[in-house]
């Protein structure tokens, strides 16, 4: 089972992504970020990467970025990671990637999801998704939460990642 793990921090520059052979491919982007804990880390920004609501990244957002901790990663310096999705950091904007079980619980058991009829469900393409997001990976955006353990919150969005 994979397990995503978040990267805050600002954006300092964005690049095309060089091949092995220093040709631009055009395809992807080198996406350097300043965080708080690891100092200067690059994010791979391929096709395939989830941007929420498609909102354009430029040099001084803050952004959140889900990467795969189980997946292969160079080790180089500084840290690059190929993230799966990413988030503008926006005031009263929170969020979560990983799966939830049949209860909509998080792995970690920090957080419950409770879906209103307002909680917008869809698939990463912007298509709506009918099923239940339950046993799926999914993208979590909320802004308030119970005090609770664990966390209950109403979601505004859910993305549902179908992959295993």
């Amino acid at each position: 089972m994979a397990s995503f793990f978040p990267i805050t921090g600002t954006i300092s520059q964005i690049e095309p992504m060089q091949s092995s052979a220093n040709n631009w491919c055009g395809c992807s982007l080198l996406v350097s970020i300043m965080t708080t804990y690891q100092g200067m880390v690059n994010l791979v920004v391929t096709p395939y990467t989830y941007i929420y609501n498609q909102e354009p990244l430029q040099t001084g957002d803050s952004i959140t970025a889900y990467y795969d901790a189980s997946a292969p990663a160079p080790l180089i310096y500084p840290p690059q990671y190929r993230v799966t999705a990413i988030v503008k950091d926006m005031e009263n904007r929170m969020t979560d990637f990983g799966y939830y079980d049949e209860n909509l619980m998080n792995a970690g058991g920090t957080l419950q999801l409770d879906p209103s009829d307002s909680t917008v469900v869809t698939y990463p393409n912007g298509q709506t998704f009918s099923g239940s997001p339950a046993n799926h990976y999914l993208l979590v955006i909320y802004s308030t939460t119970t005090r609770s353990i664990p966390a209950v919150t109403e979601p505004s969005a859910i993305i549902v990642f179908c992959f295993a």
